[in-house]
């Protein structure tokens, strides 16, 4: 399967919103104002403590909201009807129902939307890991968390994409291997977005 730079920057994308979702989703409600500034000013949130950022969490309006990151998981989604099979297009859409629907499934839907992708070609699930993993990298430098784990996971995608013939953000790569920080991490991003840009 040949995945066009379009539909793997929409499996990309799908992937960093899912996890996106389920980092709030595991620790909301914040509790201590210490933990939910550092994550409101993190992803400069304008929140000032934990009462404040998680009545944002639950503002359909604001961009950062449950509401609003499943309605971009969504159009994802169906922007991707034509490359998931049948079966797993209508199966990724009644998880975000699910998910929309009812609260407790929230934190549970990622899983859930992973297992059906590791079911389809393997160029899917390849861009799907990528957009988790670098969620998870963006996420970790912003919080000043452990990235050990995340980078050995990530080198293992870079091979892939290396065997695919994606070889000019090696460069890049080995940079953030050895100075994982935002310079280098948005340095490697924007090499990967540039990828993901050009049919």
């Amino acid at each position: 399967m040949n995945l066009s730079s379009s539909d793997a920057r929409e499996i990309f994308w799908l992937a960093r919103y899912l996890t996106r979702i389920q980092y709030v989703c595991q620790q909301f409600p914040f509790k201590q104002n210490d933990a939910a500034l550092t994550y409101a000013h993190a992803f400069c949130l304008p929140a000032f403590d934990a009462a404040s950022l998680n009545e944002l969490i639950l503002n359909e309006e604001q961009p950062a909201s449950f509401a609003m990151q499943f309605e971009q998981t969504r159009t994802k989604i169906q922007n991707l009807a034509q490359v998931f099979s049948k079966a797993t297009y209508v199966e990724l859409q009644q998880c975000i129902q699910n998910a929309c629907d009812n609260a407790s499934y929230i934190c549970d839907v990622v899983q859930d939307c992973e297992a059906l992708l590791d079911a389809e070609p393997q160029q899917i699930y390849l861009f799907f890991q990528l957009g988790q993993k670098i969620e998870q990298l963006d996420r970790q430098i912003r919080l000043k968390q452990s990235t050990e784990k995340t980078l050995s996971q990530l080198e293992m995608i870079v091979q892939c994409l290396k065997d695919l013939g994606w070889t000019s953000f090696v460069d890049a790569w080995q940079q953030l291997k050895q100075q994982p920080d935002t310079m280098h991490f948005y340095h490697f991003s924007d090499h990967i977005q540039h990828l993901l840009s050009v049919d």
